[in-house]
């Protein structure tokens, strides 16, 4: 699909202007943090480099598998969201292992041992992506738009990111949240509560702009981009037809049933088409097809400086 010129307002980059890496070779690893959007099914618990049972949220490869696979050369992805994940449990309670335990695993499991995975602070790249499962838990009962709970969830984000730094980690990105509230799940809640999660999103992405601006601030070695999901998901609802969907935020049963991680092309004739003709799997979840347009922009903004016409993303 040709990324037309209006999808660069969808990249714009967030107030960290400076591109991630400006070798695409350097990048060896790209560790994933976060919950069902990124997640491959690892459940959280054990060590997890150990084979588990693959389970997708999009009926396909995540955003994070396709930055992964479409590099220029092929980066190693190693992936610690776990499906129902927040940023922290003692803040947004989920019943799952939030950002902290997520961190934890990476740091007994992957970070003492450079000979099973020989990353370091200049060939790999850390990706953290929470928020929606800490808004969709917390919105309806927060005050007002929910700026004093997203302000204790964020400051254990940076935390938690702060012992990432402290174990070698540089280079970072942030996604901010989708405008779920678009998709079934924030439609079915009604006028009232839609225009509150609505709401509820932008503090949350909000406040992680403003607190990564400070948290990478405060260091002189390390690098950062947020990337703004919620601005490109915006934009391609708006756009739904320009990029080849059917329907800005309707849902087909018979694939909101699918969780593999790879693309079945059977395709129920009582749909609009096959999975790729929707923007939303189910109520809550991306497709593939969304997630590719997510990677694209990621390594758009990453690459800034070395993306050229030969890049998977631009073809």
């Amino acid at each position: 699909m040709k990324l037309t010129t209006p999808l660069g307002i969808a990249l714009i980059l967030s107030p960290l202007q400076t591109p991630l890496i400006p070798v695409v070779d350097d990048v060896k690893f790209i560790f994933a943090f976060g919950d069902s959007y990124t997640s491959d099914g690892w459940n959280g618990y054990g060590d997890p480099l150990q084979p588990h049972w693959l389970s997708c949220s999009t009926a396909g490869p995540t955003w994070a598998r396709e930055l992964t696979d479409n590099m220029p050369r092929r980066a190693r992805l190693i992936n610690l969201a776990v499906s129902g994940a927040s940023v922290d449990n003692r803040v947004v309670y989920t019943g799952v292992p939030d950002f902290r335990s997520q961190t934890f695993s990476f740091l007994n499991y992957i970070a003492p041992f450079p000979n099973e995975v020989p990353w370091n602070k200049d060939n790999s790249i850390f990706t953290v992506s929470f928020g929606t499962n800490d808004v969709a838990y917390s919105f309806k009962r927060a005050a007002s738009n929910g700026t004093t709970i997203y302000s204790r969830d964020l400051d254990s984000y940076f935390a938690t990111v702060d012992r990432l730094y402290a174990a070698g980690a540089r280079r970072f990105l942030f996604n901010n949240v989708v405008p779920f509230d678009r998709a079934l799940a924030g439609i079915t809640q009604g006028p009232r509560l839609q225009a509150k999660l609505a709401e509820s999103i932008v503090e949350f992405n909000n406040q992680l702009s403003a607190k990564a601006d400070a948290y990478c601030a405060s260091k002189t070695d390390i690098i950062c981009s947020v990337y703004d999901t919620h601005l490109l998901f915006s934009y391609v609802m708006d756009n739904f037809r320009d990029f080849g969907f059917a329907t800005p935020d309707g849902v087909c049963k018979s694939y909101a049933a699918r969780s593999g991680c790879t693309v079945d092309p059977a395709v129920d004739p009582k749909c609009l088409g096959p999975v790729s003709a929707y923007v939303w799997k189910d109520g809550l979840h991306p497709t593939f097809a969304a997630d590719k347009l997510w990677a694209s922009g990621v390594f758009g903004q990453l690459f800034s400086s070395v993306v050229t016409e030969q890049t998977p993303y631009l073809a």
